[in-house]
């Protein structure tokens, strides 16, 4: 069945690739209805994540967040598919880091940094546009996919000449080892996910929109134990298929900080982001399955 699927996925992304922008969005836009109106995907998890999000929030007002969240869930769907065969120039004119001096002042002294990215916008279209427009290697630190064939071809799709991919459960050693063999690099954690079930002991825990909120913990400690800067990646969609990404310095002395200190203003940064435009965070994952004190079958 893996391979089932694998196969198929090799496919879309071969239509994809015949498939101009403007039926792209077309295509979004029916996705979108059946999600939406027939399937219903995931339509208890993302009500849930908004009615407690903003409970200030009326019915209709929070009926129409829900419309928007399936529209950027199925945008961002179809643009990472598309991403995987779109050219250096389209990437370069759709995805901007808007100010890479933030990272290329610490490749310049010789500094390997932390990223601290999220699932707002597009943060797929990253993987390609980076390498193009900052000076330091950058390696992901991702969860494999379940699906051995495909998580080896979206690895491969991820790495570039100078974009290389970790795993979490093999990152530590390397990272710490990184600058005795390599020239500087900028290691990108995702954030804003759910740690997996039965975590709560090693979650670092925040006040999140609204609700206690488990965190993860990889990019902090990291930075944290081996004085690492730690810089924040905002993504804005700017239109329709174009978005820019901001650099913001979090922590230039990582190794002062407390636990949990690093993540904290991250998360804070995000939740701003999240509350002026609400509609391009994935609401569709289960980020608050966690319960602090109580445990989680």
């Amino acid at each position: 069945m893996q391979l089932v699927s694998y196969l198929i996925f090799r496919l879309m992304v071969f239509l994809f690739s015949l498939l101009p922008f403007w039926m792209l969005y077309k295509l979004s836009d029916g996705l979108q209805f059946l999600f939406l109106r027939v399937i219903k995907y995931r339509y208890k998890v993302i009500q849930q994540n908004l009615t407690n999000s903003f409970p200030h929030k009326s019915e209709s007002e929070i009926q129409d967040l829900i419309k928007a969240a399936y529209q950027n869930l199925c945008d961002i769907l179809l643009e990472g598919i598309k991403g995987m065969s779109i050219s250096d120039e389209e990437i370069l004119k759709r995805y901007k880091f808007i100010n890479p001096e933030i990272a290329d002042q610490f490749y310049d002294k010789g500094q390997s940094m932390v990223g601290m990215a999220s699932h707002y916008g597009n943060w797929e279209w990253a993987v390609q546009a980076i390498n193009l427009q900052l000076k330091c290697i950058t390696v992901g630190v991702v969860a494999r996919i379940k699906n051995k064939y495909l998580d080896g071809y979206v690895k491969k799709y991820r790495t570039h000449d100078r974009v290389k991919v970790l795993y979490p459960d093999n990152a530590r050693p390397i990272i710490e080892k990184w600058d005795e063999e390599n020239e500087p690099a900028l290691f990108v954690y995702i954030g804003d996910q759910s740690p997996p079930r039965g975590a709560q002991e090693n979650a670092q825990w925040v006040n999140f929109l609204n609700q206690d909120t488990a965190c993860l913990w990889g990019g902090d400690r990291m930075a944290r134990r081996m004085n690492f800067p730690v810089i924040n990646m905002a993504i804005n969609r700017v239109k329709r298929g174009y978005y820019e990404v901001r650099l913001d310095v979090i922590s230039e002395d990582s190794k002062n900080t407390t636990d949990a200190e690093i993540t904290i203003d991250y998360m804070r940064r995000l939740e701003q982001q999240i509350l002026a435009k609400p509609q391009d965070w994935l609401w569709s994952h289960k980020r608050w399955k966690l319960s602090r004190n109580i445990p989680n079958s």
